[in-house]
């Protein structure tokens, strides 16, 4: 899975529209400087307020905060074999 917790990317590179898309240097895609900072411990210890303040604006949002709980769970799985500990719901 690549690490990947939430699956746009995956869509970007299979999207036959994108074939017509050219380079850009947009800064409003550039991604949120707190997400870029996240690393696996702060993946797992994500609380609502920073989950609230790095996807504000974000389709990430959708997932809720339990969806990406559950997403980087299952990558925890697939790299250690076992199932990680529980989440509380939010």
């Amino acid at each position: 899975m690549d690490n990947w917790v939430f699956g746009c990317d995956i869509c970007q590179d299979v999207c036959p529209w994108n074939r017509f898309a050219v380079p850009h240097q947009e800064p409003r895609f550039r991604p949120n400087e707190a997400l870029e900072n996240l690393d696996g411990p702060a993946w797992r210890e994500l609380t609502e307020e920073t989950f609230r303040k790095v996807f504000k604006g974000s389709a990430v949002k959708r997932t809720k905060l339990s969806g990406i709980r559950r997403n980087v769970a299952f990558l925890e799985l697939g790299k250690e074999g076992e199932a990680p500990a529980p989440q509380d719901k939010d």
